[in-house]
């Protein structure tokens, strides 16, 4: 008993060692992570969809051709200034039956900028649907692959490729091939442009052969907020610069208006000017014209008078000469 009390005296560890080891293997403080908001409140995402179903495709329904191309246009938002692609989401669900042998598949994403000419408004835009009599051209070192329909001079990049084999099966029962991705480009759009979902398929076909297909695309896009500060600041000012331009047309139109109202103002102060000296001119010719005709009267009065007073002197001198005679005859007789 004494020799297992030494032996344990001796294993055991010093009371301080002890107090070190407790405090050496307690658990470290529990702290709580700080969650991250979601969705998050600073980005405002916009979502853009299209989508495609045919049970059975009519374009290739009785019709033995085995190239065949589909293109699906997906929207980008026009409201937003610089929309960025942060993600893209695809389904495709091709189906035949009655078929043989193997079909070739690739899907593309393509972007591409939307063509400047006006001209003609089908070559400016890949067309969407199906399109048939499409050429299978080698166009990696090894294997078959297809171009992606694009317009001649029209800058085009491929966001993603997906080749692919389907066996098909001689029987009247669907099967099918399924493809889902999904991917963050991020791509700026800085002009206008188009975005498209591709489907090549080459196979060996019958006319007898049916083909189905579903497609599904979902696009996420966020607008870029340091270019749409900048397209506020040059939209600020060129409205600034528009204002400046419209109130400078303002003024000028007004100063056009005073200068035609301050020649309006001339012009009629000389008419009145004109007027009035045409006045003063006519009433000094007709106060000319009076004192002429006074004159004339006051001529013709005292010619009048003269006239008179001859008439009356020569009256008198008859009376005078009348009564000399008298006078002589009475002398005489």
């Amino acid at each position: 008993m004494t020799d297992v009390q030494d032996q344990l005296s001796h294993t055991m560890l010093p009371a301080e060692h002890m107090a070190l080891a407790v405090q050496s293997f307690s658990p470290p403080p529990s702290c709580t992570p700080t969650p991250v908001i979601f969705p998050p409140e600073d980005i405002s995402e916009t979502y853009t969809h299209a989508s495609y179903s045919k049970e059975s495709i009519p374009e290739l329904v009785n019709n033995d051709q085995g190239n065949w191309m589909f293109s699906l246009n997906v929207p980008i938002p026009d409201e937003m200034v610089y929309p960025t692609l942060t993600s893209l989401e695809y389904t495709i669900k091709y189906g035949t039956a009655n078929g043989q042998g193997t079909s070739m598949i690739q899907t593309s994403i393509l972007l591409t900028k939307s063509s400047n000419s006006s001209s003609n408004v089908d070559s400016t835009r890949v067309l969407d649907g199906i399109t048939i009599n499409t050429p299978k051209i080698s166009i990696y070192r090894t294997g078959v692959g297809f171009p992606p329909q694009t317009l001649n001079g029209v800058p085009t990049v491929c966001l993603s490729s997906v080749p692919a084999v389907k066996e098909n099966c001689n029987t009247s029962l669907w099967n099918h091939y399924v493809d889902r991705q999904q991917f963050l480009p991020h791509v700026r759009i800085i002009e206008a442009s188009r975005l498209y979902l591709q489907l090549h398929v080459a196979a060996t076909s019958s006319p007898i052969m049916l083909r189905s297909l579903v497609a599904d695309v979902s696009a996420a896009w966020v607008e870029d907020l340091q270019g749409k500060a900048l397209h506020d600041k040059i939209q600020a000012v060129q409205m600034r610069k528009a204002v400046a331009e419209s109130k400078r047309a303002e003024n000028e139109q007004a100063r056009l208006q005073a200068e035609r109202k301050s020649a309006q103002a001339k012009l009629a102060r000389y008419k009145a000017e004109e007027e009035e000296k045409s006045t003063k001119k006519k009433s000094e010719y007709d106060q000319l014209a009076k004192k002429l005709a006074d004159e004339q009267t006051d001529r013709h009065r005292i010619a009048k008078v003269q006239v008179v007073a001859l008439a009356e002197t020569q009256s008198v001198a008859k009376k005078v000469a009348d009564a000399a005679a008298h006078q002589l005859n009475i002398r005489q007789g």
